[in-house]
């Protein structure tokens, strides 16, 4: 449904009723609809963070990890945006006020500055903070993410390359010079 209309057009009625069940049914998981929607937007940090975490094992190097993981992180918004606008868009719930949603997506953010940091002592990276510099990061493919979801982006631009410039400059930006 979220996907459909997004978080406004969720009602715990028509959920009930779209699963062929009572239209009370819904409120027996969830007491209402903030709770439900809190739960999605949890389940989609929980899916994204899994999606980077496996590249981890995957990526031959650990800059074409970091540079994978940027493309990653891009290709899950334009593969769920519903699930993306839940999660940081204007429909995002105020994640100070609830605890599991703060923590899903500070899991999220402190998964990529424990990549950093071992970008950082493996000397790829140069110094500073390494919080400091995963913000950077994510600000650099949320904001081609969230362009591109909303339409922002000229349709006749070639999207994968978009991603990977957008990711290759970026670290190029991060890494120590001649490495």
């Amino acid at each position: 449904m979220i996907s459909e209309g997004g978080a406004a057009s969720v009602t715990m009625r028509a959920i009930g009723g779209r699963l062929g069940v009572s239209r009370a049914a819904p409120y027996r998981h969830f007491p209402d609809k903030t709770a439900l929607l809190i739960a999605v937007a949890v389940q989609g940090f929980k899916r994204l963070r899994g999606r980077l975490e496996s590249i981890a094992a995957d990526s031959p190097s650990r800059l074409d990890r970091l540079l994978r993981m940027g493309e990653e992180y891009v290709r899950f918004a334009l593969e769920h945006p519903a699930h993306y606008r839940l999660m940081w868009g204007k429909e995002a719930i105020a994640r100070q006020d609830e605890p599991e949603l703060r923590e899903a997506a500070g899991g999220l953010l402190q998964h990529l500055v424990g990549v950093i940091e071992s970008h950082q002592k493996s000397g790829e990276i140069g110094p500073g903070d390494p919080r400091a510099r995963a913000y950077v990061a994510w600000s650099a493919v949320h904001g081609l993410a969230s362009l591109l979801i909303e339409g922002q982006i000229d349709p006749k631009v070639e999207v994968e390359g978009l991603i990977r410039q957008t990711t290759e400059t970026l670290l190029d930006g991060l890494r120590v010079p001649g490495r």
